[in-house]
This record gives structure tokens, C-alpha cells and sequence, in this order.
């Protein structure tokens, strides 16, 4: 081997040490990579407050509309339909006082007349014996200590009896002028309230008997509205009485507003439902009609709750429990005692303990799925009625 030759190779020998040595301590000088489990976020879930006040309770409820006074119009006295009133059809309106039904009333008038005579002739039957009185006591007074007259047949005498005949018969005649007046006055058949008529049976110049069927109207200016309700509520209505009004019922679909004056004293057969009656004043003629026998719903004044919790009812769940986040962020179970339910809104007692809710205690009404008891979260204030953030979420620790 030449001088030449050895000497490349330990050059190349040389080199390759180098190389060794520099990645050997590339190596053990690299840092060392440490792998951690990350810490679990903390869950985030929607709230309402605990907040223990006064609350108006309104109770829902559902009936049909029926007029408060449904009338048959039947006269007293027979005879022909002079004239109905324009507009006695069904529908119509027919104001207080107005007449509907106008029987002829000649024979009427011709009664009245003759009952006048009767009087007029009873009138001077009693004059005539006025007068033959007069001369039997004349001589009667003639035959004084003459003839021994006894009590009895001087009365006889006298003509007592045939004076109270007379009288009786002008007595007679008076009532008989009276009943024709009457049945006069009964020929104009009028109402003193409006009505609003419902059917007619019979036309003008038709031939009717007394109390025979012309039609039939309802009260304009009053309505009942027959509500059901669970027999529960009846502890919260009013019952008009007196100068004391009844609970204020409103109908869901618009402004009208009326008052309880009666609770039905038996339940609905099928539904076991009791029934609750509100009445209407109806006080604008060209208000938007009211149909009778319409299925509505309304709402009752039902007084106020104190010292209650309103709750959404999405907050509820099974066996009468809520989730509630208390005063340290952490989830608890508590029972609730719930007083009075309204469409989706709860009342609910407060307590102590797990049975009630606590001051401090904020509601959860979003979904819990997989947490316990005891799990600390964060919270997002919701509003209850429309749903809207009413306090942005608190932080979580673990976010970057």
C-alpha cells in the first residue's frame, strides 16, 4: 500500500468519527417531549333565577257562549198579525221598548166600549135605586107605630139588598172594562231591553191564538259564557254578590271583559269538569258580534299567589324534580312543591332542604344528560319567557 493510499484512508477514517460524534450528541441533547392529559372542560347549561314574590294567577279555561235570557215571543191574545216589526228576521236587532208583534186590535177596542157601557148602565141602576129608597123609607116612616115591623123586613123595606145588586154590578162592570184595557194593552207585545232575534215563526196577517209561537229573540246587551275547569280552581274564583263582583274573565280572542255570577253545582258528566258562568255586558251595538254556541277560550282572574317561584314547565322533570345550580356552581336535585300550574309557568313553593327551592338556587331548563349530582358547571341566564341570553356564559377555565 502506498503512502498515498493510507493516507485518504485515514482521512476518511477521521471523517467518519466526526460525523459519529456530532449526531451522538445531537442526540442526547434533544429535549425530551412530555405528553399530558388535558384537563375536561367544565359543562355550560341554560338558568333561571330563584326570585320568591307575588304573582297574579290567571286560570285558562275553554266554554261556549249562550245567551243570558233566550225568550219565546208568544202574545197573550188571539187574533190576526197586524204588523211585525222590520226587523223581527233572524238576526235582527230590535231596541228596548219597540214593539215586535201588533195583534188587531178591533174586537179589543169594541170590548173596551162595551165594558164602558156596562159601567154607564150600572151607574144609573144605582141612581134609579137611590131614589126608590128613598120613597120606601117615606113610607115606611108612614106606617111607624102603625105596623110592627121586625129587622129583616125593614131592610126589605128599605131596599137594601137591591142596592148592593147594583153595586155589585157596577163592581162587575169596572173589572170587565179593566180586562178589556188589559187585552187592549196586550195587542203591542214590546220588550224593555234590546233583543236580537234568533227564528220567526209566523208572517204578518196571519191568524194566531193566544200564547202560540211568533219567534224567539235573546237578550242583545247580555251573554253567558259557560266555562269548564278542574274542580280544583274553584278555591281561587269569586262569585258576584251583592255589590261585590265576581272574578274578571276576559276572552282570549279580544278586549271584552266580564265577571263570574255562577258556579254550577254539578259536574260535566263526561269530563268530570266543573262549570264556571261569566257574564258580558255588551254596551257596543256595532261591536264585532258574539255567536252563540261558539267554542272560546278565556282567561280568569284567579287572585294572586304569595310567596311563590315561577318556574317554566320545561324545568320539571320526572317524579316532581328540578335541577337547580346553587350558590357554589354546582348542580343539585330538589323536590318541588308545586301550587298552581298556568299553561307553561309553574308555581312552586320554597323549601329547605332537598324538598323546595332555596334562596340563591338558579333553575336549569336546558337538557342534563351524563351529570351527577354535586358537578360543577358554568351557567347562561335565560330569559324564561322569550328565550332571549339575559347574562353571557361564564368563562371556562380550561379555554385557552
Amino acid at each position: 500500500m502506498t503512502r498515498t493510499t493510507l493516507a485518504r484512508l485515514v482521512v476518511a477514517l477521521m471523517l467518519i468519527g466526526a460525523f459519529s460524534f456530532a449526531g451522538w450528541q445531537l442526540m442526547s441533547s434533544a429535549p425530551q417531549s412530555q405528553r399530558e392529559r388535558p384537563a375536561a372542560p367544565v359543562p355550560l347549561v341554560d338558568v333561571v333565577p330563584t326570585v320568591t314574590k307575588e304573582h297574579a294567577l290567571r286560570l285558562d279555561a275553554s266554554g261556549t257562549l249562550r245567551s243570558a235570557e233566550e225568550l219565546e215571543i208568544r202574545p197573550e191574545v188571539g187574533g190576526r198579525i197586524s204588523a211585525l216589526h222590520p226587523d223581527f228576521e233572524p238576526g235582527g236587532r230590535i231596541d228596548a221598548g219597540e214593539t215586535l208583534v201588533e195583534i188587531a186590535d178591533d174586537e179589543y177596542r169594541l170590548a173596551v166600549a162595551a165594558a164602558e157601557a156596562d159601567i154607564a148602565k150600572a151607574q144609573a141602576a144605582i141612581a134609579l135605586e137611590q131614589g126608590r129608597r128613598v120613597v120606601a123609607r117615606e113610607e115606611l116612616d108612614l106606617l111607624q107605630g102603625s105596623v110592627d115591623v121586625d129587622p129583616a123586613s125593614r131592610a126589605l123595606a128599605l131596599r137594601r139588598p137591591q142596592l148592593r145588586q147594583v153595586q155589585a154590578e157596577l163592581t162587575a162592570a169596572r173589572n170587565r172594562l179593566e180586562r178589556a184595557e188589559l187585552d187592549l194593552a196586550r195587542t203591542r207585545l214590546s220588550l224593555p231591553y234590546d233583543v236580537i232575534v234568533l227564528e220567526r215563526e209566523r208572517v204578518a196577517n196571519e191568524v194566531v191564538a193566544a200564547r202560540e209561537l211568533v219567534g224567539r229573540v235573546a237578550r242583545a246587551d247580555r251573554i253567558w259564557l259557560e266555562l269548564r275547569v278542574q274542580p280544583q280552581m274553584l278555591a281561587h274564583i269569586r262569585v258576584r254578590s251583592g255589590e261585590s263582583p265576581g272574578s274578571r274573565v276576559r276572552l282570549t280572542a279580544g278586549t271584552l271583559v266580564g265577571e263570574v255570577v255562577r258556579i254550577r253545582a254539578d259536574v260535566a258528566e263526561n269530563s268530570r269538569l266543573a262549570g264556571v258562568i261569566a257574564e258580558f255586558a255588551i254596551t257596543d251595538p256595532n261591536a264585532p258580534p258574539l255567536l252563540l254556541g261558539s267554542y272560546v277560550r278565556a282567561e280568569i282572574d284567579g287572585g294572586v299567589l304569595s310567596d311563590v317561584v315561577a318556574i317554566p314547565r320545561r324545568a320539571l322533570r320526572d317524579n316532581n324534580r328540578v335541577w337547580v345550580v346553587d350558590r357554589d356552581d354546582r348542580l343539585q336535585v330538589r323536590r318541588a312543591r308545586v301550587t298552581w300550574s298556568s299553561g307553561q309557568q309553574l308555581f312552586v313553593e320554597p323549601g329547605s332542604g332537598t324538598d323546595g327551592l332555596h334562596d340563591g338556587d338558579r333553575i336549569v331548563v336546558s337538557r342534563i344528560d351524563g351529570l351527577i349530582p354535586g358537578t360543577t358547571v358554568r351557567q347562561r341566564q335565560i330569559d324564561p319567557t322569550s328565550g332571549r341570553t339575559l347574562m353571557a356564559k361564564t368563562p371556562d377555565p380550561t379555554d385557552g
